[in-house]
Formats: C-alpha cells, sequence, structure tokens
C-alpha cells in the first residue's frame, strides 16, 4: 500500500511538472490609447478557456497561459475589446481605443436627439431588446421596474388593461396622470377605447417587437418642448429601422400558459353550511343551509373559482427583414399575437405589419417613412373588474366567491341550474341566492372590440448648407373600433330585457403636421451651438355612435343584425385641435459647461378663444467637473471616472380636458315628452385655463472605474397649481350639477431618484451586470376650492372609500375606525367621530361597551385616513452569462401605502355568501381573542360591506419577481452553411413570485383603474396572472 501511494506522489509530481513546463507566463500592461494612463480593472482573458485575470490599480497584469493557446483577449467596459497573438513572447502590452458607439449614445429629446454626455435633464431609457420577448398586450406592461422615477402598475390580470403609469407621483386630481406617448412623432391615445366589457388599450396596437428603443422624460426641463400637455412626462417611442448591409432575416416567438395567481381559500361544502346555519342560529333563525348530492350520491362541493378560471394557452410571432444601401434603408416585419386570459373567454388577438423606409435622394434631400396597420381584437364577458363594475351581481371575479358551494352550476338533466326568478338555483337550500349562475353567462354572452388602426408618417429632410437642415414630417394616426355585446334572454343582464344586443362605433382620425429648422456649428473649437425652431399642428376629430336592441324575437340568435322589438342609438361627436410654436437651443463649452433651454407657445381649442394660448419653457444646466484639470490630476480621478453635476427649472402645462368643450357653456336637445326641447346642460368658465407643474431638478451623474459602475441621482420638486376642479354653487343658480370647473386647487410632488448599473464581473465565459433603481415621492394636497370641502371619492358608485383634502395626499385612504372585537362579546368595536367605543350586534343594536345604548356608526362616521400613493419604489435587474448560457432576474418593489381590501369585507359577509376559510376563527367563545365577530346571520356591518372600516385597511408592501429569463445560444458551428446566424432558446416566468403582508389577491391591484381620486382600492376584482413561456430568437 505504502509503495502505491509513493508511486502515485511521484506521478503526480512528475505531471504537474510536465503541465508547468508547458505553460507559459505572460504580463504586460493595458492603457488608454489617447491618454496613455493605464486602465484598472481590464479583463485579460485566455481566448478558448475560463482562465483569466484582470489588470491592477496601474493597468499591469501577470497571467498563465497554458500550452496549445496563444491569444489573449482584452475587454473593459467603454472600450472596444482587442486579441493579440501571444508568439514567443513574454511581455505583451496593449493599447485600448474608447467605444464611439458607447460615448455617441443618444436621448431622444422629443424635435430631436441629443449625445447622453450632453443631456442636462432626467430620462431614462429602454431598450426594445429588454421588451420584445415579454409576453404582454403592450409595451408599456413591460416597463415595470425598469426605469427610476416611473411608476407602473397592472390594474388586474384582465386581458389588454391598460396600465396605470406615474411620472414622478400624481399630477392631477381632476385630469388624466397618464404621461404623453408620442410614437414616431405624433402623439397617440392612451385610454381604455373599448365601450363594454372587453378591455382595449390602443397602446396594444403597436407590437412591442417593432420598437428600438423608449426614451422616458421626466423633469420639466426636458418635457416643456410639448407644452401644455407634458405635466405628467412623456414616453417618446422610435421604432425599428433598417441599417446598411446585407438583409438581415429575424423570427421570434413564444408560447405560453397563463394561470390565476393568490386565489382566495373559500369554504368548501361542510364549513360553508356550519358557519351559515351557525350565523342562523345566533340570529334566532332556523337552519337554512343543506348538503345536495348529484346522481351518484357524492356530496356536491363546487369550487366556483374553477367554473370561472382556466389554464390558458397563447402564442406570439414576430418576423422581421431589414437592410439597405449607402441610399436606401428599409425594415419590414409582421406580427400575430393570440392571447388567452386565465378568466374564461378572456381573449387577445392582434395582428400587424410595418414598414420603415428611408432614402437619400441627392447629398442635401432625403425622405423616409413608415406605415403601420394592425388589427386588435379583445374578448370577454362582464368580470366585475374594470372601473365602476366593482359591485356587477354578473361580473365573474365576484361570483367566483361570493356563490354557495353546497349546489351545483348544472342540473342533473345538464341544464342550467337557475331560477325562474334571473338567481343561482338553491339545491337543497332553503333560501335562493340572489346572484347568477356563471356557466350560462360564460356559454351564452358575448363581448368584442375589435380595432383597425393605421399609423403613417412621410418626412423629408434637407440640408440647405452646412449645419443648417430643415424637417417636414406628416403622420395619420387612424383608428375605428367596434364593440359588440350580447345578453342572453335566459339568465343573466339579458333576462328582463328578453335578450339584448349592443353595437357601438367609434372612428378616430388624427394628423400631425411638424416642421423643424435646426443649426448646429462648432466654431473656436471648444463651441457647440445648437438651435432649432418649429412649429407643431395636430386636430383630432372623433366620431361615435351607438345602437341598443332588445327583445329577442326568436333565442335561438344571438347577433345583433337579428330581430327585437325595441330599439334605440345615439351618438356623439368631437373634435380637438393643438398648434404650437417652439425654439429649443443647446450650448457647450469644450465638452465640460452645458446650458440648453425650451420655449413653446401653446393652443387649445378645449379652452376659451381668450385663454387657450399659453407659454411654456424651461432651462437646464450642466458642469463636468471630470473634465477639468484639477480633478483629473487629483487622486480621485483614479477611481472616478465621470462627475457631472446638473439642475434644471421648467414650467408645464396639463390641458386634457376630458370634454372637447369642456370650458364652454353648452346646451343639449332633448324631448318634453313628443315636444323637442333645449336645456342647459353645462356652465362654462371662460377663464379656465391649464393646470401647470414647475418642476426644479438637481441631479449629478457619477461613473467609476472607467464607467464600468455608473450612479445618477435626482432630487425633484414638482408644484403644480391651478388645478381643475368643481367649484360648488347654489342651487338657487340653475347651474347644472350646482358646480362650474374652475382653476382652485394646488399639491405638490417632491422626492428622490437613484439609479446604479455595474459589471461586477467580466472574465473568460462568465459575465455578470446589474441594475438598480430607487424612488421616492411625496404627494400632497395644498389647496382645494377651501380647507373645508374635500373631495370624497367612490368605489363603482356605491361605496366611500376615499378622500382628497388639504395636507394629505390625492385619494388618500377614508374608513371608520374600530377596535377590534370585544373577547367578551365577540362584537365589532367601532370608534365614532367623537372618538367614543361603541360595539354592534346585528340586527341594529348599537351600545357602549358597558351595555348602554349608543347612536348608530356609519360612514358619516369615518376618520381615520390612509395613504394610497407609493413612497417609494423601484426594481433591479441581474443578468449572468456563463458561455452560451444567459440567465437574467428582474424584480420590483413598492411600498409605503396602503390598500383597502374591499373584497375581504364581501369574503367575511353574514349575508348568503360563502366565505374566506378565515371565518373559522370567528369569534365562539366569552374570552376568545380573534380579529373576526361573532356571526350572525345578515349581518354585513361587522366586517365592513356596509361601510369601509379600517380593519380592511392593509399595507402595500411588496417585493416581485417581475420576470425571469434563462436562455440558451446555439453554438454557431452546429449550423455550417445553412444561413442561420444566431439561434436562441429560452424558458421564462411573469409575477414568478410575491412577498408580501397584504392578504388580498395582489397588491397591485386596482379597481377603480387610472382615477387619480380613489387609488388603491381592491373590490371583487380578478386576480394578477402567472404566465410561463417558452421561446427561440431565430437570426439569418
Amino acid at each position: 500500500m505504502r509503495k502505491l501511494l509513493l508511486m502515485s506522489f511521484v506521478l503526480t509530481l512528475a505531471l504537474l511538472q510536465q503541465v508547468y513546463a508547458q505553460s507559459k507566463t505572460v504580463s504586460g500592461t493595458v492603457t488608454d490609447q489617447a491618454t496613455k494612463q493605464g486602465l484598472p480593472g481590464v479583463a485579460v482573458i485566455v481566448k478558448g478557456t475560463v482562465i483569466g485575470t484582470t489588470t491592477g490599480p496601474d493597468g499591469s497584469y501577470t497571467i498563465s497561459v497554458p500550452a496549445g493557446s496563444n491569444t489573449l483577449v482584452f475587454k473593459y467596459i467603454g472600450y472596444l475589446g482587442a486579441e493579440r497573438e501571444i508568439g514567443n513572447a513574454s511581455t505583451l502590452n496593449v493599447l485600448l481605443t474608447t467605444d464611439d458607439k458607447v460615448l455617441n449614445e443618444v436621448v431622444v429629446t422629443g424635435y430631436a436627439t441629443q449625445k447622453r454626455e450632453e443631456f442636462t435633464g432626467a430620462a431614462s431609457t429602454v431598450t426594445g431588446e429588454a421588451i420584445q420577448d415579454r409576453p404582454v398586450q403592450s409595451f408599456a406592461q413591460a416597463l415595470t421596474g425598469k426605469a427610476a422615477g416611473v411608476n407602473i402598475v397592472q390594474p388586474n390580470g384582465l386581458m389588454n388593461n391598460p396600465p396605470i403609469i406615474r411620472v414622478r407621483g400624481v399630477n392631477s386630481i381632476s385630469l388624466s396622470s397618464f404621461p404623453l406617448i408620442v410614437i414616431d412623432g405624433i402623439p397617440v391615445s392612451t385610454s381604455n377605447v373599448g365601450d363594454g366589457y372587453a378591455a382595449n388599450n390602443p397602446l396594444a396596437d403597436i407590437n412591442p417587437a417593432d420598437i428600438e428603443s423608449i426614451d422616458i422624460l421626466k423633469d420639466a426641463a426636458s418635457t416643456s418642448i410639448y407644452g401644455s400637455r407634458a405635466a405628467n412626462g412623456v414616453l417618446i417611442i422610435t421604432t425599428k429601422k433598417g441599417k446598411q448591409g446585407k438583409a438581415s432575416v429575424s423570427y421570434n416567438g413564444w408560447f405560453g400558459v397563463n394561470e390565476a395567481t393568490r386565489l382566495p381559500d373559500m369554504l368548501n361544502t361542510e364549513q360553508y353550511m356550519e358557519i351559515k346555519n351557525e350565523a342562523r342560529r345566533n340570529a334566532g333563525q332556523a337552519e337554512a343551509f343543506f348538503p345536495s348530492y348529484d346522481a351518484s350520491g357524492n356530496l356536491i362541493d363546487t369550487d366556483w373559482q374553477k367554473e370561472v378560471y382556466r389554464t390558458a394557452l397563447s402564442h406570439n410571432h414576430a418576423f422581421s427583414v431589414s437592410g439597405g444601401t449607402d441610399k436606401t434603408t428599409y425594415y419590414f416585419s409582421i406580427g400575430a399575437s393570440e392571447q388567452e386570459g386565465f378568466l374564461k373567454t378572456n381573449e387577445f388577438d392582434r395582428k400587424s405589419a410595418r414598414l420603415n423606409l428611408t432614402h437619400k435622394v441627392t447629398d442635401w434631400f432625403a425622405m423616409r417613412g413608415n406605415v403601420t396597420y394592425s388589427n386588435s381584437l379583445n374578448s370577454g364577458i362582464q368580470s366585475g373588474s374594470l372601473p365602476g363594475s366593482g359591485f356587477s351581481s354578473s361580473g365573474l371575479g365576484r361570483l367566483a366567491v361570493v356563490l354557495y358551494p353546497n349546489v351545483s352550476p348544472l342540473n342533473p338533466d345538464g341544464s342550467y341550474n337557475i331560477t325562474s326568478s334571473n338567481t343561482m338555483g338553491p339545491g337543497a337550500n332553503l333560501l335562493t341566492h340572489n346572484y347568477m349562475n356563471p356557466v350560462p353567462l360564460i356559454d351564452l354572452n358575448s363581448n368584442t372590440s375589435e380595432s383597425n388602426r393605421v399609423i403613417a408618417n412621410l418626412g423629408a429632410d434637407f440640408n440647405i448648407v452646412k449645419g443648417l437642415t430643415f424637417k417636414t414630417t406628416y403622420s395619420l394616426d387612424r383608428n375605428r373600433v367596434e364593440d359588440n355585446i350580447f345578453w342572453n334572454p335566459l339568465h343573466g343582464d339579458g333576462f328582463y330585457a328578453n335578450g339584448e344586443a349592443w353595437n357601438s362605433h367609434q372612428r378616430r382620425n388624427n394628423w400631425n403636421w411638424i416642421n423643424t429648422l435646426q443649426y448646429q456649428t462648432t466654431f473656436a473649437d471648444k463651441h457647440n451651438l445648437s438651435v432649432l425652431v418649429g412649429s407643431d399642428a395636430q386636430e383630432t376629430t372623433r366620431n361615435y355612435w351607438w345602437a341598443d336592441r332588445w327583445d329577442l324575437a326568436d333565442p335561438g340568435f344571438n347577433q345583433f343584425q337579428a330581430d327585437y322589438l325595441s330599439n334605440d342609438a345615439g351618438g356623439s361627436i368631437g373634435k380637438r385641435v393643438y398648434e404650437a410654436y417652439l425654439t429649443s437651443l443647446s450650448y457647450n463649452y469644450a465638452g465640460k459647461y452645458f446650458i440648453s433651454g425650451n420655449f413653446r407657445r401653446d393652443g387649445n381649442s378645449a379652452l376659451s378663444p381668450t385663454m387657450r394660448w399659453g407659454n411654456f419653457g424651461g432651462a437646464s444646466v450642466g458642469w463636468l467637473v471630470s473634465e477639468e484639470g484639477f480633478f483629473q490630476n487629483s487622486v480621485v480621478a483614479d477611481v472616478v471616472s465621470n462627475f457631472r453635476l446638473k439642475a434644471s427649472w421648467g414650467r408645464v402645462g396639463n390641458g386634457n380636458l376630458s370634454d372637447d368643450y369642456g370650458s364652454y357653456s353648452l346646451y343639449t336637445t332633448g324631448f318634453y315628452g313628443e315636444a323637442p326641447s333645449l336645456y342647459f346642460s353645462q356652465a362654462g368658465n371662460t377663464g379656465l385655463e391649464w393646470e401647470t407643474s414647475k418642476q426644479t431638478n438637481i441631479g449629478l451623474d457619477l461613473g467609476f472605474l472607467n464607467n464600468r459602475i455608473t450612479v445618477e441621482a435626482n432630487y425633484y420638486n414638482n408644484n403644480v397649481d391651478g388645478l381643475i376642479l368643481n367649484a360648488p354653487q347654489a342651487p338657487s343658480k340653475g347651474i347644472p350639477g350646482n358646480s362650474i370647473a374652475m382653476n382652485i386647487g394646488s399639491m405638490y410632488n417632491r422626492g428622490f431618484e437613484f439609479a446604479a448599473s455595474a459589471t461586477p464581473i467580466d472574465r473568460g465565459k462568465f459575465s455578470w451586470t446589474t441594475n438598480f433603481n430607487f424612488t421616492t415621492n411625496k404627494n400632497e394636497v395644498t389647496s382645494l376650492v377651501d380647507d373645508d370641502t374635500p373631495i370624497i371619492g367612490v368605489t363603482s358608485g356605491l361605496e366611500t372609500t376615499s378622500i382628497t383634502r388639504v395636507g394629505e395626499s390625492v385619494g388618500s385612504i377614508y374608513v371608520v375606525k374600530t377596535g377590534g372585537v370585544n373577547p367578551e362579546t365577540g362584537q365589532r368595536i367601532f370608534i365614532n367621530s367623537a372618538g367614543e367605543k361603541v360595539q354592534y350586534s346585528h340586527p341594529s343594536v348599537w351600545t357602549y361597551l358597558d351595555g348602554s345604548p349608543a347612536a348608530p356608526v356609519n360612514g358619516s362616521h369615518a376618520s381615520a385616513v390612509y395613504n394610497a400613493l407609493p413612497t417609494w419604489y423601484g426594481g433591479f435587474t441581474n443578468n449572468f452569462k456563463y458561455g452560451n448560457f444567459d440567465l437574467s432576474l428582474l424584480f420590483s418593489y413598492s411600498g409605503g401605502n396602503y390598500i383597502y381590501n374591499g373584497t375581504k369585507a364581501g369574503l367575511r359577509d353574514q349575508r348568503i355568501w360563502n366565505n374566506h376559510t378565515d371565518m373559522m376563527d370567528r369569534w365562539t367563545s366569552e374570552g376568545q381573542q380573534t380579529d373576526i365577530p361573532r356571526v350572525v346571520y345578515g349581518d354585513n356591518i361587522s366586517n365592513g360591506s356596509a361601510f369601509a372600516i379600517d380593519a380592511n385597511v392593509e399595507k402595500g408592501d411588496f417585493l416581485r419577481l417581475q420576470n425571469t429569463v434563462l436562455g440558451y445560444r446555439i453554438p454557431k458551428q452546429l449550423f455550417g452553411n445553412s444561413g442561420i446566424s444566431g439561434l436562441r432558446v429560452y424558458a421564462q416566468v411573469d409575477n414568478a413570485f410575491l412577498l408580501t403582508k397584504y392578504s388580498g389577491s395582489d397588491p397591485e391591484i386596482s379597481s377603480n383603474g387610472q382615477s387619480n381620486t380613489t387609488p388603491g382600492v381592491e373590490r371583487n376584482s380578478v386576480p394578477q396572472g402567472r404566465m410561463y413561456t417558452f421561446g427561440l430568437n431565430l437570426n439569418f
């Protein structure tokens, strides 16, 4: 044994000596070609291996190169890579040159572009590559967590429901807080254009695979070039264009599976009968809930969530070809997407085609144009999850949790289990549910919203003299939307109408003509100047009509074109015109000192002739400290490669009135009996003008280790004045609605933004890049009509949930205070407006804790106020590459806000509705500690169904793994001469997991959609989904 060990040891030493003898040590220094300074942290890799090292502080390195290897690879962020053959050398010094592509990165600032290093405002850029493979309907959904200062929320999991986008907070009360969206130069509509229960987000008409980049302008100095429409920030979408070179063909496709997440745990049949019969006994009533059995004698235990939700399948395909010569470039694409929602019948289908062309006619004249066609079909039925529908008795999201589980959706003969009074059949129960059976609604009802849209533009560029360029662009956005709804006569919303059909048609024509003249020059080698003047005109016309038909002649038909006994119709038209004259100036001295400014004279036809013109503008300055000699000669310069200070101020407006004629006094025609009539419908205000935002931004940009690590930090202070609010008027004035729109409110948003990116590791086959952003925001209303006239927010027209008043954030949650459950009686304790503790015993018995009578408490006793807007949010991304494998993890997070979980109130309601399983922890005996009161049948007060209570208010903090992708690039050598230049396969998960203490379906659910005055409310909505996708990227 000893001899064997000795021989093994000697053999090992011999092998090591042989390996050492065959390896070679190479050393040298890597320096900047321009400055001749050593570069620290350069990755030095033996080509074809995982052997590598990094240079020291002075740029020096030493590496052991194995036999058979003869090339070193040098890689450094911001520099062009280099490869050097070793040969017989033992010393190898290398010069690296800066990567001009990185240095010349540009920001699209509206009517021009600007180098990132010269830009002194606040903006974020998201590349099209980062979103093209995401399983979303619109590009906006894929931006979550990608940019500092931008908070994006998906209200729920309905297909193509418009996301909520807020740039640096809520910037209005009555007007939209959605940013301006500009696609290839033309501002486009952003609100839901669906007219029924199928959401229809117009941003989904753009295929995400066609997007080159998204620039998000945040500070007023940057956005002021868009004047009266820029108060909420600007998203500038640039679509892909061809590049000079041979034709490049690509195909991107994925297949996915979508499921509902975080569904509530509901009582099963036995638990339901236990709770409800106990509640009946506590109310002094006889038991009324009993088991039913199927034909085989099995206990019926219906999971209504399985009747409403499904495992949904989706697939998406995008094909493109691009290329060009030195004179002409082209990009052509087609796309098809068919996506099922996890809610039955909810679907989104899109077909699209795009062509982008550029042609250089002469040295001084070039033309460009693009055209996009898309057809989007949205399908679904009443979900109860769109704004205003939270309390619908036919909403599937609500039916999935309120129906009793001890009855079947179908009768033994296969017919629907329904009653002649349009309710769910009771089975063996003695009481009938007042809600509907979802199965016939899913089978027999329908709702579609279809868009056919063309977006096109044609432009020309004229180089008049050196540095002077004239550009003109005419754009057209034409959209036709048709909605069809059918309610069957058998059961549901069409029952009492004996079948009903609705059809509506919207035609929206939007044209935009932009002309700019720009002069760019450099004089005395150090003075760089750019001046732009221009005009911008836009006109949008809307033509809308609808028709409603009911009392179906033949129940065998489900089309609008069938015969109906009764008919009604109506419609509206609208027109809005914007006209603007603008100028911008940008100057820098020697690339160190920067100043820029914008001015815009803006006109808006929705305002009165005396007030429709306004002036907007902003200015910014910057100082690139790292270019100063004193900085470059300091020891700090060895670590800090970029240091820039910047500041900006701007004034922008919000004139996005929901009514094209919002400032005018209007009269409406009608009939009084059979006589034609004219009545006063709107009181105008000739003094109505824009809401105005004045924003200050102070920031700095830092780069470390030759920008291997970059940091951007900004502080912003946005004061919004002249908020348009309805000022109450005395009823004696006879003014419609007893109010007039006036500029009478103000608020502010203040906060910090922080964004950092880094490449911690870049050696050999392995690299790691990371991006992190964090934003804080404080919103406060500083004035309204007066301090004693708050704005009350109502959810779905029924439940008071929110308040906007001076000294608090807009749309704060407004509820009645409670004091838990009295362990002696099991009764809910309420705090009335006098601060007194009173307890409630159903029905309608209010007492103090000592048992003496007390006045009832209701919604008017609300006093608890909770902030509903996140005070901090952000995201962080980690990208790893090892060999041909890649892994990406995108996290998003948010917090500092509260959510009113109105759904929980319903899940604990002690009427006939089913309940959450937490009702098994109800109060049952004296001295018991619990937060769920004693159950009494009919009690809708103790748990918050009758009016909102703070027991249903919860913190909204969360951390979400928004997206994770694992990919693999097939080695190129496997393709031989096939013409395939690259193939990557991947698997990804969206909404992989969620960490939160919020007990509802999701902390980002918003039952009130885009509403500024009622955010942070969840009421009977469908949840979010989790999506698994598998795809490939193929290039030729």
